[in-house]
C-alpha cells in the first residue's frame, strides 16, 4: 500500500474504486482468472456501497483484494496493486470513513487521567510516535525509571497501537499488545488512560453559516490569533457541541477545575484554549456559537499554565459585605457585560494582571474590549 493514503473519505472510496475498475478492464479479466476475481470483489465493494450505504461488518470482511494485490500484481503493476490494497484495507474500515470530501485531518492522543490530563500529542499521517514514562517522544508522568509504553501512527484513517515489550495495553476496554483506535476510542497503558481523536471529526447537526456579525468578530479575531496570543475560556455548560470542538481539535486546551470533583464536572466545566495558527478551531467557534456566549477571549504572552492559574482565582469570589463566597461566571459574556461596568480600578487591575485585554460579545453581537 503506498505510504500516503488517497482514501481518507468516502467520496475518495469511490473515486478510487472507480478508477481500479477502469484499470482492471484495460487488463482485460477475461484473459486472467486473478483479474476476474479482482473484478468481481471491485463490483462488490462498489454494489455495498452505493447510494450512501454502509455495508454490513459480515460484507467487510468478505473481501480478499488487497492480500491478492500485494501478492501477485506488486512486480507487475504496483500503482494498481496500492490501488487495490488501499482499497480493500478502507473498505474493512468502511464506517470510520467520514462523509464528504478528502481532507488530511491530524489525529490527536489525549492524556485523560491523572496529573498530566489533557496534555495532547498531535499526530502527523504516518509518523511513528512513542508514548512512555521516560525516553519517548511524548512523555506522561516523567519517571527517571520509566520507559516507553506504546507506539502509535495514525494513517488518516485509524491509529495502530503496538505495545512496547515488557508492557500490556488495555485497548478500547480489551487486554492486547496491539490494535487499531478510532475516534473517541481509548487505550491504557499502566496507570494511565489516553483518549484518541481525530481534527474536526464530528460535523454539526445542520451546517453552520456566518452572520454578519460573527464575521466580522471573527476577522479581528483572526489577526490576535496570528499574533500568538490568543486564549478563549468556553463554558461547556452552555453546548455540548463546544466541548466536541475543544476535544477534536489540535489547540491545547484543559478544564479550569482542578482534581477529582473538578474531573466530575468535565461536562459543565470552563475551558481555557490556546489557539494555534494551522487551526480551524477559532473559525468553527465563532461561526458555530456567535451570540449564544459560548464564552470570552484573551490576549495574553503568558504560557498556558500561567494564564490557568491566573484565571482560576477568579472562580469562587466573595460578595462584597457577604461571608459566602460565590461561583463567578466571568467567561460568560454576558456577566461580563455587567461585571465591566461596576469594576473599580483596582479589580480591574487584578482581573487582567497578565493579560493584555478580555474581548466579548455585546448585546449587538459586536466584539467589546476590556483593558
Amino acid at each position: 500500500m503506498a505510504d500516503t493514503m488517497r482514501i481518507l473519505s468516502r467520496d475518495a472510496f469511490a473515486e478510487v474504486l472507480r478508477e481500479a475498475q477502469q484499470r482492471a478492464r484495460e487488463l482485460d479479466p477475461s484473459r486472467w482468472p486473478l483479474l476476474r476475481q479482482v473484478d468481481a470483489q471491485l463490483e462488490f465493494m462498489a454494489r455495498t456501497t452505493a447510494d450512501g450505504r454502509v455495508p454490513y461488518p459480515e460484507e467487510r470482511a468478505r473481501t480478499t483484494v488487497g492480500p491478492l494485490a500485494a501478492r501477485e500484481l506488486e512486480s507487475i503493476d504496483p500503482e494498481f496493486a496500492d490501488q487495490l490494497e488501499e482499497l480493500d484495507y478502507t473498505f474493512h474500515r468502511y464506517p470510520l470513513l467520514p462523509k464528504g470530501p478528502p481532507l488530511r485531518r491530524r489525529g490527536i492522543l489525549q492524556v485523560w487521567t491523572g496529573r498530566d490530563a489533557f496534555r495532547k500529542l498531535i499526530l502527523e499521517h504516518g509518523e511513528p510516535r512513542t508514548v512512555g514514562t521516560a525516553r519517548a517522544d511524548f512523555v506522561v508522568h516523567a519517571d527517571a525509571a520509566g520507559s516507553p509504553q506504546f507506539q502509535i501512527v495514525w494513517d488518516g484513517v485509524c491509529a495502530h497501537v503496538r505495545a512496547h515489550d515488557p508492557h500490556q495495553l488495555t485497548i478500547d476496554g480489551a487486554p492486547g499488545w496491539y490494535g487499531e483506535l478510532a475516534n473517541r476510542g481509548w487505550v491504557k497503558a499502566g496507570a494511565t488512560t489516553f483518549r484518541f481523536l481525530v481534527e474536526d471529526r464530528t460535523p454539526p447537526r445542520s451546517p453552520a453559516a456566518p452572520t454578519p456579525a460573527s464575521a466580522a468578530a471573527l476577522e479581528q479575531l483572526r489577526r490576535r490569533r496570528d499574533a500568538g496570543d490568543l486564549y478563549a475560556v468556553i463554558d461547556a455548560a452552555r453546548s455540548d457541541r463546544a466541548l466536541v470542538l475543544l476535544d477534536e481539535s489540535v489547540d491545547p486546551h484543559a478544564s479550569l477545575y482542578d482534581g477529582e470533583p473538578g474531573r466530575a464536572l468535565d461536562d459543565v466545566a470552563p475551558y481555557l484554549v490556546q489557539f494555534r495558527r494551522d487551526s480551524g478551531l477559532l473559525d468553527r467557534l465563532v461561526t458555530e456559537g456567535w451570540g449564544d456566549a459560548w464564552g470570552i477571549f484573551l490576549e495574553s504572552s503568558a504560557e498556558f499554565e500561567a494564564v490557568r492559574r491566573h484565571l482560576r482565582q477568579f472562580l469562587v469570589v466573595k460578595g462584597e459585605g457577604q461571608s459566602r463566597r460565590l461561583f463567578f461566571r466571568f467567561y460568560d459574556p454576558r456577566v461580563m457585560r455587567t461585571t465591566a461596568e461596576v469594576l473599580t480600578a483596582e479589580q480591574r487591575a487584578e482581573l487582567l494582571q497578565d493579560l493584555g485585554c478580555i474581548l466579548y460579545e455585546d448585546e449587538d453581537g459586536g466584539l467589546r474590549e476590556l483593558r
